[in-house]
């Protein structure tokens, strides 16, 4: 089997390139590009966080009436740093190269090859996202509770400049109030400390979907280069958000009230929340772009 970006010959089995890193072993048509991106989609969303954030309840259950009062305070610390969200699209843009291309008149080939660039350019963002958070997180760690209100705005701009990073490596409207409630709910799921609560974040991510297929490819780049986002109206839409991910937060963050816990542990809490997060926003864009490729190049009405 060779590989239908670079054609060099694939071992029998073989799910990834070994010359260009592409994924698409199917073979070489958009239908099965589409299955097997869903297929993927659908095991991320079934599978449970990773161990260290499942791990939290029991870190924080002995400390949870020191959390209340802090966790009351993180929603509008993290509605401090959705505020900024033109200065995380910003960062993106300025991050992202070659712009949103012409995908309405793109044949087949060349959007497996813009796509597999795009997933190598995703991959990319997520790890230099888990190099800044552990970074982040070991030099606040050490702070106790007089950072911790500190660390939580932090730790989530960091999360946010490189979701939309990631996000528009897939062509994402991201100064859309549309994309940045999807970036917000991909976050959530993927921050959940258990597969309930990642199950529940999910379902509401998918509902999103159908307001964001429902534009052109022209209308998603015009809106890429023209609209300025207004922070404003995201706030009111995502309030509901922010509080219960304000609360996943603080308990990923309960460690940091005592320091010689906080310097130890901080970064590795910040590396496994950001890989399960940063990884969702990932499966969520690389589906919608493929789905929107689909529906507005192929007409394909049951996407």
């Amino acid at each position: 089997m060779k590989c239908p970006i670079c054609g060099v010959e694939m071992a029998e089995g073989s799910e990834v390139c070994s010359e260009c890193g592409c994924e698409i072993h199917a073979g070489f048509g958009v239908d099965e590009l589409l299955a097997n991106v869903r297929r993927e989609y659908d095991a991320w969303e079934k599978s449970p966080p990773n161990i260290v954030n499942k791990s939290i309840g029991a870190i924080t259950a002995p400390i949870a009436y020191l959390l209340n009062p802090i966790m009351k305070r993180v929603a509008p610390l993290l509605e401090g740093v959705i505020s900024g969200a033109n200065n995380h699209i910003a960062a993106a843009i300025d991050g992202v190269s070659g712009g949103i291309p012409d995908f309405e008149n793109m044949d087949e080939y060349r959007f497996f090859k813009w796509f597999t660039d795009a997933d190598i350019s995703a991959k990319n963002w997520k790890t230099a996202g888990l190099a800044a958070m552990a970074t982040e997180g070991g030099a606040l760690g050490a702070g106790g509770i007089f950072l911790v209100l500190a660390d939580i705005p932090a730790s989530f701009g960091i999360i946010m400049a490189f979701a939309n990073k990631i996000a528009l490596s897939y062509g994402l409207p991201i100064k859309t109030e549309e994309a940045q409630i999807a970036i917000l709910k991909a976050i959530s799921a993927g921050s959940a400390n258990n597969i309930k609560e990642k199950a529940a974040a999910a379902h509401t991510l998918r509902v999103t979907e159908s307001t964001l297929q429902e534009k052109t490819w022209q209308q998603i780049y015009k809106l890429s280069v023209d609209n300025f986002l207004s922070t404003e109206k995201l706030i009111v839409a995502v309030r509901e958000i922010l509080k219960k991910l304000g609360v996943t937060i603080t308990k990923k963050k309960a460690t940091q009230l005592f320091p010689a816990l906080g310097a130890a542990l901080g970064a590795g809490i910040n590396a496994a929340w950001t890989a399960d997060a940063l990884e969702a926003v990932r499966q969520y864009s690389r589906k919608w772009a493929v789905e929107n490729y689909t529906k507005h190049t192929k007409g394909q009405a049951d996407v």
